[in-house]
């Protein structure tokens, strides 16, 4: 995708530390950012994991549709969008498992309502990654294109840079993007059972780090070909790759991810040296964090910006990442800093660097957003901020 006018127009999140993105912004710039814990939900079948979960007093199905409403309503009024805008426009969404929370939900209460029963067997017939998306085109009437992303960690994130394209290639003419993924025992025994989980802590590319800890979110980032009166960040190039020489990341010599982010700096016709910082995918497994680590010095060299992973504070949120990670980034660019990494503490030699580790103050330029997960998908973008 070649540089072109495309702007963000509004965004919403719930994340961790937060019911809206300027609140879960104003923690993390402010430091309030608890480790994961024990997962409290009443679907949960282990109290094993620790994750990154939203409070809330009510079921775990309740709470996932509330959170799904909450950024979609704080993303429409932050682009100050129409009713007539929001049906014209088109909904791509990214997440893991869509809304088999309700399939998760309804089997343990199913278990617990009849304890002298034999377990059933949890339903998956007719029940897909599709749903969210039916939902908010059917709630909101909306009339414009759909599409579903469920790719793992890239789903949101590549979905974002889809709707770029669509946009700059005049298909469509706004895009709605939005990334959900609820807290899972699919999910949460799935990558347990691969080895790549954190059972202490998430120490993105801390050299004692033991892999991933997930956490949930709902996100939603407006795309949009005009740039209303209070845009300030344009979406300007993406690029997209598939590492068909790894079934699960993206080689850990570095050359697949320096490539894809030259790549992404070439089509937005911006130089590494324009880089103000990288928000890095970070997910704190020991080969994705070398894969990327490696990849960002063999570009960037000694002029490595700074390098921040999000997921010390908000979890990895799975499908969610691309669209949770944006919003709560251009909140904190919005309050006028970069936030810091957390969960950090000692270099890893075959790494050779350390993400940033206080505030610095934000300012305009081009910020790097990577995105490298399962099966070696790889998304990357930039969005320039304005004055």
């Amino acid at each position: 995708m070649n540089q072109g006018d495309i702007y963000v127009r509004g965004w919403g999140a719930v994340t961790t530390l937060g019911w809206s993105a300027s609140e879960s912004a104003c923690n993390l710039i402010g430091g309030a950012a608890p480790p994961a814990a024990v997962g409290k939900s009443s679907h949960l079948v282990s109290r094993e994991f620790k994750a990154f979960e939203v409070s809330y007093s009510g079921n775990p199905l309740e709470k996932s549709m509330a959170m799904l409403d909450s950024a979609l309503a704080e993303a429409f009024a932050h682009a100050e969008l129409t009713t007539d805008e929001i049906a014209e426009s088109s909904v791509l969404v990214g997440t893991t498992g869509g809304l088999f929370i309700r399939n998760e939900y309804e089997f343990t209460e199913a278990v617990r309502n009849n304890p002298d029963r034999k377990s059933p067997a949890i339903s998956c017939r007719n029940r897909g990654a599709g749903e969210v998306a039916d939902l908010i085109v059917n709630q909101y009437g909306i009339k414009g294109m759909s599409l579903t992303f469920s790719m793992a960690c890239v789903s949101s994130s590549h979905a974002l840079v889809v709707a770029a394209d669509l946009i700059k290639r005049e298909k469509i003419r706004r895009a709605i993007v939005v990334g959900f993924d609820p807290l899972l025992n699919m999910t949460l025994h799935g990558f347990a059972s691969l080895l790549l989980f954190d059972y202490d802590q998430c120490r993105p590319f801390c050299v004692t780090r033991a892999g991933m800890q997930i956490g949930e979110a709902a996100a939603v980032v407006i795309l949009d070909a005009d740039k209303s009166s209070s845009a300030k960040y344009k979406f300007s190039g993406g690029y997209q790759y598939n590492d068909i020489k790894s079934m699960t990341s993206a080689g850990i010599d570095g050359v697949t991810v320096s490539k894809v982010v030259e790549q992404t700096l070439t089509s937005a016709r911006v130089s590494p040296a324009d880089v103000v910082a990288v928000k890095a995918h970070g997910t704190g497994t020991r080969d994705n964090d070398l894969s990327e680590g490696r990849g960002l010095v063999k570009l960037f060299g000694e002029k490595l910006p700074p390098v921040v992973s999000l997921k010390g504070a908000i979890g990895h949120t799975l499908g969610a990442a691309g669209a949770a990670e944006t919003a709560v980034w251009l909140s904190c660019l919005d309050a006028g800093a970069i936030p810091r990494s957390f969960g950090f503490t000692e270099v890893d030699p075959e790494i050779g660097f350390a993400p940033l580790q206080a505030n610095v103050k934000a300012r305009d330029g081009a910020y790097l957003f990577t995105y490298f997960g399962f099966g070696g998908t790889c998304t990357s973008y930039l969005i320039i901020k304005e004055s």
